[in-house]
């Protein structure tokens, strides 16, 4: 994801701070790693070892014992549910209610459709429905799937999703 290596590539502030904080230190705290950056990488369907790459690249704290399971197995879920029993996936509403990265943003995080809709809220509710049939035997993620089924606009979210993925492609969003 081009945001990932240059912060001004985005209007998302979460992830422009972060990134910025990252190529200052060298360095962020455990949660916007996994909230914020993982997050991303895991609804976008970023590659598990690409993103593992950059996060070893960026970090001073890149210890192989602790990047690979809190990569690969925490953030972006790639070891098929070994070490945790649901995905770290969330949307926009979340990460407003647990920081002050959307005051000021160019997006709204209770929104899942349009031009100011959060990328993050846009893409949860598409990753849940691209995983919906794997999720489907997992007790943890029964409450999201019914929830996904509930969506009216859901024609809307696919539609807008695929250009937010386009957008982040192209540094846009």
């Amino acid at each position: 994801l081009p945001l990932f290596v240059q912060p001004s590539k985005t209007k998302m502030n979460c992830v422009a701070k972060e990134v910025e904080a990252i190529h200052d230190r060298g360095w962020t705290h455990h949660i916007p790693r996994l909230m914020i950056l993982s997050n991303l990488a895991l609804i976008t369907g970023t590659n598990p070892q690409e993103f593992l790459d950059w996060m070893r690249e960026q970090f001073v704290d890149a210890s192989e014992w602790v990047m690979v399971p809190n990569v690969i197995g925490m953030g972006v879920h790639a070891d098929a549910g070994q070490m945790m029993t649901k995905p770290y996936a969330a949307g926009g509403a979340y990460i407003s209610r647990m920081t002050n990265y959307c005051k000021g943003c160019a997006y709204n995080p209770k929104e899942r459709t349009g031009e100011t809709a959060c990328p993050f809220t846009t893409l949860y509710w598409d990753f849940l429905d691209r995983n919906s049939a794997a999720f489907a035997k997992n007790h943890r993620m029964f409450q999201q799937n019914n929830g996904l089924k509930r969506l009216s606009d859901f024609p809307e979210v696919r539609k807008r999703a695929q250009q937010v993925l386009k957008g982040l492609d192209k540094g846009e969003i």
